[in-house]
């Protein structure tokens, strides 16, 4: 039974749950929980990007909204041994599994959303964890993605919230609130100083060991905080137009309006029997 605010539709060949109170309206498809839209009604700003070659058929991971990452973080570490090994997906499997509605609840702040996987278990994974996302909209837009170790057996896991915003144009924004080094994926994972001020004008993809509790995204007059907790890393990404071109599922121009900032686990969380982790990240 959805709350009063919460309805379902079928978008191409996936579900999707609309949210719609008096504080936003938000849209959640079911395949890989993955948030597609969040527009406060305080100023109607759409504040996630969506490709509009996005494939929603089911199958294939959504380009754009927050993708889930989990039980890793980009390529799984076989890869360093069997760079060739295509049997585990880059960021996981929950991100194309359909995914159950546990609860809806409409509150006076808002209306919180509970949903959990198909399942936890799959190839590269040992341990038995059961994995929920909590969504409230409301002025805001929390994201609480809660493991819990359920087995009895310690286990080790990597995830994100790898959120894509919405911008005006990457070559004129900038990044607020991030400080110390970052690993450099298009250069090796060499440590570098970030910049400052942290502006793109090329392909970018860099971990940042920074816990900063607040990243703003300044896009001219306008201000996109991204709260974090639970996390050990920020990733910032941006394809350029090169990737841009070569992905099935983004527009040639694609790269120019929106920045990735993602709330993430890089460097691997360890969950004792009967220990929960939160990773959060509130977008303002």
């Amino acid at each position: 039974m959805l709350s009063p605010a919460c309805s379902i539709s079928i978008r191409d060949n996936i579900q999707v749950l609309h949210i719609d109170n008096a504080f936003a309206s938000a849209q959640v498809a079911l395949f890989g929980a993955h948030m597609l839209s969040f527009q406060p009604k305080s100023d109607l700003r759409e504040r996630f990007w969506l490709s509009k070659a996005a494939k929603l058929d089911g199958v294939q991971a959504i380009r754009g909204g927050v993708p889930l990452c989990w039980p890793w973080f980009g390529d799984h570490q076989i890869k360093q041994i069997e760079p060739d090994n295509k049997d585990f997906p880059s960021h996981g499997y929950v991100r194309t599994q359909l995914w159950n509605i546990v609860k809806t609840l409409d509150t006076p702040k808002g209306t919180e959303v509970t949903l959990s996987p198909t399942t936890t278990q799959g190839a590269g994974f040992k341990g038995e964890a059961q994995l929920q996302l909590i969504i409230t909209i409301g002025q805001h837009c929390s994201m609480q993605l809660v493991t819990s170790n359920i087995g009895s057996a310690h286990f080790e896991y990597r995830c994100a919230l790898h959120s894509y915003f919405a911008i005006s144009d990457i070559r004129t924004i900038s990044l607020q609130g991030i400080t110390g080094d970052y690993r450099d994926k298009t250069q090796d994972m060499q440590t570098f100083k970030t910049p400052s001020p942290y502006e793109f004008n090329a392909e970018t993809d860099r971990v940042h060991l920074c816990q900063a509790s607040n990243v703003t995204i300044v896009d001219k007059q306008l201000h996109t905080v991204i709260g974090s907790n639970g996390h050990d890393s920020l990733v910032v990404w941006n394809p350029w137009q090169d990737k841009s071109i070569s992905m099935n599922d983004m527009e040639d121009e694609g790269y120019l309006t929106m920045v990735c900032v993602e709330t993430a686990i890089t460097q691997g969380e360890i969950l004792a029997p009967g220990q929960s982790h939160v990773l959060t990240q509130i977008v303002y």
